[in-house]
């Protein structure tokens, strides 16, 4: 057998090799995904939506057959179907079916119906965030109620300032199917027996004596109960968390290897996510915090420690670190990390359930600002799923970011060792090298 010969059939051979093993792909959707985005695949948050469907649903989307621009919404729609068969999908074109479209009501390209069991919700565009939330809408009857407080200085759930408002942290329970509404809650106002959660969003100040027993009530008939805390703030709320098993300290946590690469040292990536319980079990990412305080379960036969910061961090009951963002480990008067800062509990009353408290050592990363960083949203999303009693919509969820814009958060330890390899190492080994290539040609004549 000639080479050319052996050549060729040995290119006939990869390419069949390689076109059954496609076709075996498509046939079993089986997908690797080497994106940055990780479009190509579902993420776990959206495989768990799918695997609790147990109803039929139907998608239809009016998309234009020539465009171009809708092949990923045809491929997100092919890889739902894949994950979950009673997911059925049927793409129209707009101008080819005028009489379905009426029907829908649809007058322009890119809009999809999704329907079960008489329910339906239309949107336009979507991606996998909107088709889930479509998808949760229509096979839950009942939309679970959110509340959160006002009165005490909390961060209000509609306000749109950049830094301190929560209007995004709105806007993602109620894609999540939430309904949210606000609650000042006094001795004739109780939690509704409709809440399936109430939120405490960085109250400024304790709320009265009527409201703090107005929360324990409903947390002993079973509700749930989400606390952001911000550091040296609400001593009454955290004498009622420490009864009910969970210990807000009054430090403030520093860190200065994980904070951001040139940023100060009280924002921080927290690195220890307990993966025994579902909230920090599911982030793909650790939550980016900032101006923190500790919060450790007091009994851990009772409660959960969720989140802890690293090795490298300290707690100090300096409250100057808070305006100059810059601390110092003082040996007598700080103490060494590891430091929780996020637990939960689970609290015996009367209701059908037991009562479950979270609390979290920071209310920034539910804030505008920080909600898309990290796994941020998750941890919040969670929580709260995690409260109603929702834990099939626990999860992590795609990331939220632009095609061909990558987030990339660095430690300040990160940081100073990716300037010794790049900026040191590497110009002093190609140095090396070349030292020793001339003292060879020197040695050698």
């Amino acid at each position: 057998m000639s080479r050319w010969l052996a050549t060729l059939i040995g290119t006939l051979a990869c390419a069949v090799a390689l076109v059954c093993a496609q076709r075996l792909a498509a046939r079993t959707g089986w997908r690797v995904d080497l994106t940055p985005e990780r479009r190509s695949v579902l993420s776990a948050h959206a495989r768990g939506i799918l695997a609790a469907v147990d109803a039929p649903v139907s998608v239809t989307a009016f998309l234009r057959a020539d465009d171009p621009r809708n092949r990923d919404i045809e491929d997100l729609l092919r890889r739902v179907r894949a994950a979950q068969p009673l997911v059925q999908f049927r793409i129209l074109d707009l101008n080819r079916n005028p009489a379905l479209a009426r029907e829908f009501g649809v007058d322009a390209y890119g809009a999809v119906a999704v329907e079960s069991d008489g329910r339906r919700r239309d949107f336009a565009n979507p991606d996998e965030p909107t088709l889930m939330a479509a998808i949760i809408q229509v096979t839950r009857p009942a939309r679970p109620r959110v509340y959160a407080t006002a009165g005490n200085g909390e961060r209000r759930l509609g306000d749109r300032e950049r830094r301190n408002g929560f209007s995004a942290a709105n806007i993602a329970l109620i894609n999540e199917r939430y309904e949210v509404g606000e609650l000042r809650l006094d001795a004739d106002t109780p939690v509704p027996d409709d809440a399936a959660a109430l939120i405490l969003a960085g109250p400024e100040r304790d709320p009265p004596p009527a409201a703090l027993q107005q929360i324990d009530a409903y947390l002993r008939r079973g509700g749930g109960v989400l606390v952001l805390l911000d550091p040296a703030r609400t001593p009454a709320l955290v004498a009622l968390l420490q009864r009910h098993g969970i210990i807000a300290g009054d430090e403030i946590v520093l860190d200065s290897d994980r904070r951001l690469f040139a940023g100060d040292y009280l924002t921080m990536l927290v690195p220890g996510r307990n993966p025994a319980q579902p909230v920090s079990a599911n982030l793909s990412a650790p939550p980016l915090l900032s101006a923190v305080r500790p919060v450790r379960a007091a009994d851990a036969d009772a409660g959960v420690d969720l989140l802890t910061t690293s090795e490298s961090s300290w707690r100090t009951p300096d409250r100057s670190v808070l305006a100059t963002g810059v601390g110092e480990l003082v040996a007598g008067r700080d103490s060494r990390g590891p430091v929780a800062v996020a637990a939960s509990v689970e609290v015996a009353g009367d209701g059908p359930r037991p009562g479950r408290l979270l609390v979290v050592g920071d209310a920034d990363f539910a804030a505008n600002l920080l909600l898309d960083y990290a796994g941020n949203r998750d941890l919040f999303l969670n929580a709260v799923d995690w409260l109603a009693g929702e834990e099939a919509l626990i999860g992590s969820r795609p990331p939220r970011q632009l095609p061909g814009v990558n987030q990339l958060f660095i430690s300040a330890a990160q940081g100073e060792r990716i300037f010794w390899l790049g900026a040191v190492a590497q110009p002093a080994a190609v140095l090396l090298c070349g030292l020793l290539v001339v003292a060879y040609r020197r040695r050698s004549g």
